[in-house]
């Protein structure tokens, strides 16, 4: 439908929507729109269109999608005046941005990537937010430069990606910070001077605030921004202008668009399918490929242990394997062992336990690296062969492998969350 639009106005738009202009003009976040561009509006997401002047689009509304118009302007005076207090600063800047879950970190970052682009800065976005990732699929890290103006971080191409295979930071604070640290020396290295790290939304309690602290100290950015509507970020503000830092206290915009769980994992699930667009079955040899993370195997059976596994279980065992800390033993799907059998077992071993299901594997979520390293894509487990000591990935990655990183979300055929492992397999000692 077409839609008029007064200058001065601005139309709020709850994706999934298009946005035609066929005349005027527009800005969102800073980025302007003209004349014949195209603005797809993802489900989950709010886009302030501000008319700079009286302009007529087409509108394109899917399910669940909504449209408003307010007669104000959508970016709060407090960003702009951060905006502009931080561009201003010449050299390297490093900004990382803190607040709560919906705060707006997402489209604060947005505007100030804009800023400093119009400001002539070579501008690095880094994705911080496992559980909501727009530069990388959930569970990863990312790194993207900003060549020109944007509306949405979800259209830029990601330059690095960091997996880390989780959707939530809790539980994996070490390798989260080491891949944001990493990725903040890859935009120096490639030549970036104005970094801006959006950082997810846990800040509350104080197993979050020694997170995000232990985040700042490694980060060292110039200016932290804090986004918050009364005082939920007070006590890591605190600390952190105790140690020093720069803070720039800005507010969550009136108008911001509240998502809430069901939401969220629907647009995580909307990312994993783009991430596995065209995917298919692969099979890779485990003698040829490094297999790491929550399976973490080898594929070479110890013959020796398992026949020794095969006179207590008989054939319920599929697979033995003697690792560096523990033995994994797979059983078939439904085997289970008495106590009896466990003890007889462990008396033999002088290592832990580890006792893995065939089939556990299945719906994993995975990232696939090349020989130095690097993240070519995600996939899925298929299945694993254990007696021809393969593994079988549903991905897009076509070519050489060298490391599978196995994460702990795992996924049905339709890209659909199913749950969050806390590990594979039991443990006995």
């Amino acid at each position: 439908m077409r839609q008029t639009i007064e200058g001065g106005k601005t139309l709020l738009v709850d994706g999934p929507a298009c946005i035609s202009l066929y005349s005027g003009a527009l800005r969102a976040f800073g980025a302007p729109i003209k004349v014949g561009d195209h603005i797809i509006i993802r489900r989950g997401r709010r886009i302030p269109l501000e008319a700079l002047e009286d302009s007529e689009i087409e509108l394109l509304l899917g399910n669940s999608a909504s449209y408003s118009l307010i007669d104000e302007d959508p970016i709060p005076a407090s960003w702009k005046e951060a905006a502009g207090k931080i561009v201003r600063v010449g050299g390297c800047v490093k900004v990382a941005v803190l607040g709560n879950v919906d705060s707006g970190k997402t489209s604060f970052c947005t505007y100030l990537a804009n800023v400093a682009l119009g400001a002539g800065r070579n501008v690095a976005l880094i994705d911080g937010d496992l559980g909501q990732s727009d530069v990388g699929p959930p569970g990863t890290l990312g790194l993207s430069f900003v060549r020109k103006p944007l509306v949405d971080p979800f259209n830029l191409q990601p330059s690095s990606i960091v997996f880390v295979g989780i959707t939530s930071p809790s539980s994996v604070i070490e390798p989260t910070i080491n891949g944001l640290v990493e990725l903040v020396s890859r935009a120096l290295v490639a030549g970036s001077d104005f970094i801006v790290v959006n950082t997810d939304g846990w800040v509350e309690g104080l197993d979050a605030v020694n997170y995000k602290l232990r985040l700042i100290k490694s980060l060292q950015p110039n200016f932290v921004v804090a986004i918050q509507d009364k005082d939920e970020l007070k006590p890591l503000v605190d600390l952190l202008t105790g140690l020093g830092i720069s803070i720039v206290n800005i507010e969550t915009p009136r108008n911001i668009k509240r998502r809430d769980r069901e939401t969220r994992k629907l647009i995580r699930e909307s990312s994993y399918r783009r991430f596995l667009r065209d995917a298919k079955v692969r099979s890779y040899p485990l003698s040829w490929v490094k297999v790491d993370g929550c399976l973490g195997i080898r594929g070479k059976q110890d013959q020796i242990l398992r026949k020794r596994m095969d006179e207590v279980l008989g054939d319920r065992v599929v697979y033995c394997e003697s690792c560096q800390d523990s033995i994994i033993l797979v059983l078939r799907e439904g085997a289970t062992l008495s106590d009896e059998e466990r003890a007889k077992i462990l008396a033999e071993l002088n290592k832990p336990l580890r006792i893995i299901h065939r089939g556990d594997e299945k719906g994993l979520l995975v990232a696939l690296e090349d020989e130095k390293g690097c993240f070519l894509g995600i996939g899925t487990i298929n299945c694993v062969d254990f007696e021809r000591g393969t593994i079988k990935i549903y991905t897009n990655v076509d070519g050489p492998i060298s490391r599978i990183r196995v994460g702990q979300i795992r996924l049905d055929e339709r890209g659909n969350e199913i749950e969050v492992v806390g590990g594979l397999g039991m443990f006995f000692r």
